[in-house]
């Protein structure tokens, strides 16, 4: 219901989106690092992985068509 009242305008969120974002940026990289199945490092000013090249293809994704 926090997230409803913070929608309404009734109360802040309580756990603002540019907290959330960072934490949900750090939780997709553990996975990228276990499908390439090592330890990675990150430049997110690039948002590329620098020491194992082939973990950048978990980054992005081909979308359909029309989307």
């Amino acid at each position: 219901m926090n997230w409803v009242d913070a929608a309404k305008g009734k109360t802040a969120a309580s756990c603002p989106f540019d907290y959330a974002a960072q934490l949900t940026e750090i939780m997709l990289l553990g996975v990228v690092a276990l499908r390439a199945g090592k330890k990675i490092h990150y430049d997110p000013a690039n948002m590329r992985v620098t020491d194992v090249p082939e973990a950048n293809q978990y980054l992005q994704r081909e979308y359909r068509t029309g989307w």
